[in-house]
């Protein structure tokens, strides 16, 4: 079909819709309108057609409005004029509303892109940038070609050029261990010269900075003096400021925005516990979108529209389903965002102008999966994190006394497989817990549960406690509660005590910094527990009173007695992994093993059950995933290797019956894609 073919029929499908709504049309508009067409039509008076359609685009009536701007982008096609993209992005733009008509200039649009080669039409195109093993916590840079993210082997903060694949540190940890701090977050500025980032001293004291993308030395290091934590989420279009969430030490959050001159913070929206998960400013400057719960008793949310000076805010989104993840689009003309309302995770917009939504959301791609979106290039290239990694839980059987692999390692759990952690056996030894983080629909706003394993008949109970996050769970003596990292509905870490049958969660201490960094019960039931980088302590939750155990950190194991800890830690060269054992009551310690990784057991490490020896999984020499088992003698340190070699373990937990041991591998990676020409996906009918 020729072009003037296509431009036939297009007059007369426009012509079509135009006659569906006319009856109901302010009638002087409506008459201007045919008049016009009739100019086009039959004496192709293109330019006095534009004039008259001009006028009735800014009638009362938006549905005739809607049809003049479209033939009014007809006109100009005809004329070869190039306002006929601002014509056809202005109908898409502010009569959202108009749905029929919207979708009609969004075809046109994409048909003219295609025609002059300045885009793709309406095709979508997924591809991968960065394969397994990305870092989910930056941005692409406007032209697309860098990501920001952290090196998660030193903690600096990194640059990636997408297009060699070539990796470029920022700051300077190198190989330091133990590190001098560790970025997270990060966000390139709109002139693609500058990075904004978290980053955390050696005391995880956190800190905005911004560094140049040569890597010079950051110019700008703010400080707030109540500040816990802070998330840089995007520059305002004039690079003048950094829009950013704060943490404070009381608990609660605040949207706010930093100079990028002085660091002179400008608070806009004082919040609760609750904080956005992503914030984005809109292209023109004047708005912010974020995700927010809409209430105290629901994960889900919503999205909102903030003004930029804090002077009103409209939620543009709201509905029973969890959307988050706003991000605006470089024309501005639409914020997209992620859903779960079709029970997977879909893609989705909502069209937007002077800061209020306009008409529903309609789905562009649906099944995306579990994602973070990280940002749009200049150009329109969608750029997002796919979680990929799997974790699981396994069970194999050894014989301690000759070393020999009695069972194999078969994997724990049900139907869901890459998505269990950190297991712990019931102190009877009839059950298994674990950590879950199978979700149905992707989104996951309910966060992690506890599942239940019995070992007698296999099946499986599933609990959602009153806390979020979990982590490295212990059985109390009594069997009837788990002690567990976490975080409460208002965001505070802490150890948590939560109930077996109920989930009632109650806390046994909070952290300052986050999480306690390892727990152990005692038999009489008092709490072995350490926070990063402090000592080690010894803690009665009836009384609240603690003592100090051991004053150098690291992470240890607990003796089945409660008598003696092994403790693991790096030596002051940090090139060597020592392993001491710790007397609870005395504090008196002594080297049981040193061994030339400073890797080597830094987290998989337990006793048998005789409190004779320890196992741990140490790494394979020139291997970062592999690990074998070895068995270290409590009195003498004389280790030798077990028959089980497996992926690198993050938990070891040995069965009361001293043969059967569980543990998890597996990592959370990401991969990092685009999407090209999102927003001409389709829409939902």
């Amino acid at each position: 079909m020729g072009m003037e073919s296509v431009r036939s029929l297009a007059l007369v499908t426009v012509a079509v819709l135009c006659a569906a709504t006319i009856a109901a049309s302010d009638r002087r508009q409506a008459q201007q309108l045919q008049q016009a067409i009739e100019r086009m039509e039959s004496k192709g008076d293109y330019r006095a057609a534009v004039r008259l359609l001009e006028e009735v685009a800014r009638g009362p009536d938006r549905s005739v409005a809607a049809r003049a701007l479209l033939h009014l982008g007809l006109c100009h096609e005809k004329l070869g004029q190039e306002e006929v993209r601002k014509v056809y992005r202005r109908l898409i733009r502010d009569f959202a509303d108009q749905r029929d008509a919207v979708a009609e200039a969004r075809a046109r649009l994409s048909a003219i892109e295609r025609l002059s080669g300045t885009g793709r039409g309406q095709e979508m195109v997924a591809r991968r940038v960065w394969g397994a093993g990305a870092d989910s916590m930056g941005s692409p840079s406007p032209d697309g070609r860098y990501l920001s993210f952290v090196d998660w082997e030193t903690g600096d903060l990194a640059l990636r050029d997408l297009s060699t694949g070539q990796n470029r540190r920022l700051t300077n940890n190198g190989t330091v261990t133990p590190w001098r701090g560790f970025a997270q977050h990060s966000v390139i500025s709109p002139d693609g010269r500058q990075v904004a980032y978290a980053w955390a001293d050696e005391k995880e004291v956190f800190e905005l900075h911004v560094i140049g993308v040569d890597g010079s030395a950051p110019r700008l290091k703010c400080r707030k003096e109540q500040m816990e934590y802070v998330q840089p989420a995007a520059w305002s279009p004039d690079g003048r400021s950094i829009l950013a969430w704060f943490r404070n030490k009381d608990r609660t959050h605040q949207i706010a925005l930093v100079s990028a001159a002085d660091c002179r913070v400008r608070v806009l929206k004082s919040l609760d516990w609750r904080f956005p998960m992503k914030m984005s400013f809109s292209p023109d400057g004047r708005y912010i979108a974020y995700d927010f719960p809409p209430s105290e008793d629901a994960p889900e949310r919503d999205i909102y529209l903030l003004a930029a000076d804090a002077s009103r805010e409209v939620r543009a989104v709201e509905h029973p389903a969890d959307d988050r993840y706003p991000l605006w689009t470089p024309d501005g003309s639409r914020i997209i965002f992620v859903s779960d309302r079709t029970r997977t995770s879909g893609c989705w917009a909502v069209e937007v102008a002077e800061g209020r939504p306009k008409g529903p959301p309609h789905l562009l791609k649906p099944d995306i999966g579990q994602v973070v979106p990280l940002g749009f290039t200049a150009k329109g290239s969608y750029f997002y994190a796919v979680q990929t990694g799997t974790e699981d839980v396994y069970i194999a059987s050894i014989d301690v006394a000759t070393g020999a692999v009695l069972s194999p390692p078969s994997r724990a759990g049900g139907r869901f497989i890459g998505s269990h952690r950190w297991p712990e056996w019931s102190p009877d030894g009839k059950q298994l817990a674990y950590v879950s983080h199978a979700q149905v629909g992707g989104a996951g706003p309910r966060g992690a549960s506890l599942r239940f394993q019995s070992l007698e008949t296999g099946q499986e109970r599933e609990l959602y406690p009153a806390v979020r996050y979990l982590s490295r769970l212990r059985w109390s003596p009594d069997g009837r509660s788990l002690l567990a990292n976490a975080r409460d509905p208002t965001g505070r870490g802490g150890l948590y005590q939560i109930d077996i049958e109920t989930g009632k969660a109650s806390a046994v201490v909070y952290s300052a910094g986050g999480y306690p960094r390892q727990s152990a019960w005692t038999p009489d039931g008092k709490v072995v527990y350490k926070h990063a980088g402090a000592p080690i302590l010894l803690r009665d939750p009836a009384s609240g009173q603690e003592t100090e155990i051991y004053r150098r950190g690291g992470n240890f194991a607990l003796s089945p007695d409660g008598r003696w800890l092994a403790v693991s830690s790096r030596d002051e060269s940090g090139k060597w992994a020592v392993l001491h054992i710790v007397s609870v009551d005395g504090g008196q310690s002594r080297e049981l093993i040193r061994v030339p990784d400073p890797q080597a057991f830094v987290h998989a490490l337990d006793w048998t059950r005789d409190g004779r020896h320890l196992i741990f999984a140490r790494n394979r020499p020139a291997s970062k995933n592999q690990a074998d088992w070895w068995l270290v003698s409590a009195e003498t340190g004389e280790s030798r290797r077990l028959g089980l070699m497996t992926e690198r373990p993050t938990e070891l937990r040995v069965h009361p019956d001293g043969r059967r041991v569980a543990f998890d591998v597996g990592r959370e990676t990401a991969e990092i894609w685009a999407i090209e020409n999102l927003l001409f996906g389709t829409r939902e009918k």
